[in-house]
C-alpha cells in the first residue's frame, strides 16, 4: 500500500508542479495550437511534395502519424522536463533524500503524462477528422484504444529512459528537444520507415512510437486487435526495456551523487 501511495502522490504532484510555470489557459492553448499547427504543416508539405495523386491517402497517412507523434510532447518532452526542473528548482536533493521506495517514485512521476498524452491524441484526431477529412468510419475501436493506451504507456517509459540518462547532465532540456524531433524522422510519422536508408532503418525499432503508429494506422483501416497483436507485443517489450534502463540510469546517478556530492552541478 505504501508503494501505491508513493506512486499516486508522485504522479499527482509532478503534474501539478507544471502549473507553477504553465497556467491552465496556456496549457490548453498549447494543446490546441501545437496539435493543429504541426499536423497542418506536414500535411501541406506532403501535398506539395507528393502532388495531388492519391491525396486523401497521403493526408490520412501524415495526419494519423502526427496525431500519434503528439504523444511525444507529453510522454517524452514533459517527462524529461521533470528532470530539468528538479535540477534548476533545487528539489533534486529532496528527491534523493527521501526514504521512499525509488521505483514507484521514479515511475509514478511520469504517469499523469499518459493521460495528458491521450488527450493530445484525441484533440489531434478531431483535427484529422474534421479539418483534414481523415475517415475513421472503418476503424476498429478496440484495437485503436488499446494501441493508443499502450503507446502512451510505452512512450512514457521511453521518456523515463531519456530522463534517467539526463540526470547525468546539467541541462536535460537539450536532450528533450533532440529526441522529440528525432522521433519525427525515425518513427514513420510523415513517411514510412522503409523510405529511410536501409543502413539506419533498424534505429526506428528502438522507439515504441514506431510500433504505435503502425498499429494505429492498421486499426483505423479496420484491422482487429489480433492483427496488430504482434506489433503491440514488440512495442510492450521495447517500453519495458526502456523503463528498466531508465531506472538503472537513475540509480547510477544517485550512487554517483552520494559519492561525489555533485547533484545539480553534474
Amino acid at each position: 500500500m505504501s508503494r501505491l501511495k508513493i506512486f499516486l502522490s508522485s504522479a499527482v504532484f509532478s503534474f501539478r508542479a507544471q502549473f507553477d510555470w504553465l497556467n491552465p489557459p496556456m496549457w490548453l492553448t498549447m494543446k490546441l495550437v501545437l496539435s493543429f499547427s504541426q499536423m497542418a504543416f506536414f500535411v501541406f508539405v506532403g501535398l506539395f511534395s507528393g502532388g495531388s495523386e492519391n491525396a486523401s491517402a497521403l493526408v490520412s497517412f501524415i495526419a494519423i502519424g502526427n496525431a500519434l507523434q503528439s504523444l511525444s510532447w507529453n510522454t517524452v518532452f514533459s517527462v524529461i522536463n521533470i528532470t530539468g526542473h528538479d535540477k534548476w528548482d533545487g528539489t533534486l536533493p529532496l528527491v534523493l533524500a527521501t526514504p521512499a521506495s525509488r521505483l514507484p517514485l521514479f515511475v509514478g512521476r511520469a504517469m499523469v503524462h499518459v493521460l495528458d498524452g491521450l488527450l493530445s491524441v484525441a484533440i489531434s484526431f478531431a483535427f484529422a477528422a474534421f479539418v483534414f477529412g481523415v475517415d475513421f468510419g472503418h476503424a476498429n475501436a478496440l484495437a485503436l484504444i488499446v494501441t493508443l493506451i499502450l503507446t502512451a504507456l510505452t512512450m512514457t517509459g521511453f521518456g523515463l529512459l531519456i530522463g534517467g540518462f539526463c540526470f547525468h547532465f546539467r541541462n536535460p532540456m537539450v536532450f528533450a528537444n533532440i529526441f522529440t524531433f528525432v522521433l519525427l524522422i525515425f518513427c514513420g510519422v510523415n513517411f514510412s520507415v522503409q523510405a529511410l536508408p536501409p543502413q539506419i532503418q533498424f534505429v526506428s525499432y528502438a522507439f515504441p512510437l514506431t510500433y504505435g503508429i503502425s498499429a494505429a494506422r492498421s486499426a483505423i483501416e479496420g484491422h482487429t486487435i489480433a492483427d496488430v497483436s504482434l506489433t503491440l507485443v514488440q512495442q510492450l517489450v521495447v517500453g519495458i526495456v526502456s523503463v528498466i534502463l531508465g531506472y538503472l540510469f537513475f540509480q547510477a546517478f544517485e550512487r554517483s551523487a552520494r559519492k561525489t556530492g555533485k547533484i545539480e552541478a553534474l
